[in-house]
């Protein structure tokens, strides 16, 4: 399932919080994963392993940062991590307009990938010299993961509950407007008098029927069709691109 992540929210058990790691995302259901926010002990480390343009002001809706709040040493035990991925990006006030913010926090599946442990210096301390309650915390321990967002319906649903047939696990999207697909990405067989949409705040985008005359049941959006102003919609004006297929001769003659 896709969906929009709002924040990540990880507490940490009986061990310091990691010193370097990195939050990753996919949108393939993990075939592949990409970075979605670094972290690092000082803004010197973020830009040696991540970049100068890691540690700069976000900018745009998908910008990639680097934070060091994070990588304390302090607590050593219970410590919490919380990642906003809409919070402070210029698109977070105006989520359904900002194509690029809603592409920025689209995930299928998520990734923690802790790269250096917090060793509390035990690494200077020599082997006489070295005590045990330091080092036996060189390991990572978490005691809940909590993940805040919603299904990518594109605005086309107010709810996420529909099962899949093929996995009693998955939820699609109870899609609205004339729409189809898990994701209400896509006009219903029928209905693509206009092209696709998503729906905003103040406009539903509708995906509105071909007129086929009920000689046909599918049809298909051309945008050389809609240019041409050659297309007859149900409400009799010349307006959109859709294009009846499979055509049927009805009637007695």
């Amino acid at each position: 399932q896709l969906f929009h992540v709002a924040y990540v929210l990880i507490k940490f058990a009986n061990s310091p919080r990691p010193d370097l790691w990195v939050l990753e995302r996919s949108v393939d259901f993990g075939q592949t994963y990409q970075p979605w926010q670094y972290f690092a002990s000082s803004k010197t480390e973020c830009v040696e392993r991540f970049g100068q343009r890691t540690i700069e002001r976000i900018n745009t809706d998908n910008d990639i940062i680097c934070t060091t709040e994070y990588s304390r040493i302090v607590p050593l035990e219970n410590g919490e991590i919380v990642v906003s991925l809409v919070n402070g990006r210029p698109g977070a006030m105006n989520f359904s307009y900002s194509p690029v913010l809603r592409d920025f926090t689209k995930a299928t599946n998520i990734r923690l990938r802790f790269l250096r442990t917090n060793t509390l210096l035990g690494h200077l301390m020599g082997k006489a010299l070295r005590d045990p309650t330091v080092t036996r915390r060189y390991y990572y321990s978490i005691k809940d993961i909590s993940i805040g967002g919603r299904c990518v319906c594109n605005g086309h649903a107010e709810a996420c509950n529909a099962k899949d047939p093929n996995d009693p696990y998955k939820l699609q999207c109870d899609c609205q407007h004339n729409t189809c697909g898990v994701s209400c990405d896509q006009c219903c067989p029928g209905y693509n008098q206009l092209p696709w949409k998503p729906a905003t705040t103040y406009s539903a985008n509708e995906c509105e029927p071909c007129n086929c005359h009920r000689h046909s049941f599918d049809c298909y959006y051309d945008p050389e069709v809609d240019q041409r102003k050659t297309s007859l919609d149900v409400h009799g004006h010349y307006r959109g691109g859709g294009v009846c297929i499979n055509c049927q001769v009805t009637g007695t003659f």
